[in-house]
């Protein structure tokens, strides 16, 4: 295995062995060769920003060019990190995701205030794409289109496949592991 780490952030009422998670790390680790560490973050079903800044802070490696991997409120917590830490060359796959209050979840506004300061977090990274699904209707793909332009970043909506969640039948993501494959190539 390759030393520089994958880090894969679930969402709001998840876990780390939901959705397509534990599949992503069996690809990635099997063809690849890359240690994948899917993080346990606390108190999913109520978040609190600074518990969850915490938790990756102490188990993320800030060292240059490692990859995040975010889906949903996970996708905004991999940008809080980097903008708390002085850290570069980071490749991020963000699946899902948003910057801004949601109208569909009001109750994650904390983690979006204060606004993501894309000037300190820009050049912190090398490789960025943002996935969503035409027909999300828990992070509708506006905001993660947004979340794409902030980022400058490459935009992938599919057809369909709503919030990418197991609870709607995805438990395997193969454009996540198309796009880190041709980001760590």
């Amino acid at each position: 295995m390759t030393k520089k780490k994958l880090y894969v952030l679930h969402g709001y009422t998840s876990n780390r062995n939901a959705n397509w998670f534990p599949w992503l790390k069996q690809q990635v680790e099997e063809k690849m060769k890359k240690q994948v560490k899917v993080l346990q973050l606390p108190n999913a079903d109520h978040p609190k920003p600074a518990e969850w800044d915490q938790t990756c802070s102490r188990k993320i490696s800030s060292e240059n060019g490692i990859t995040l991997v975010g889906h949903s409120l996970g996708c905004i917590e991999a940008l809080r990190f980097l903008s708390q830490h002085e850290i570069k060359d980071v490749n991020l796959v963000l699946v899902s995701g948003f910057d801004e209050k949601l109208h569909t979840l009001p109750e994650l506004a904390e983690f979006t205030e204060p606004s993501i300061n894309y000037a300190e977090v820009l050049p912190k990274l090398k490789r960025v794409v943002v996935i969503s699904a035409l027909d999300d209707d828990i992070v509708p793909y506006e905001y993660s289109e947004t979340l794409a332009r902030h980022l400058h970043a490459k935009f992938i909506l599919m057809p369909e496949g709503k919030h990418f969640i197991d609870a709607y039948g995805t438990v395997k993501l193969p454009v996540v592991y198309q796009e880190l494959a041709a980001m760590l190539a």
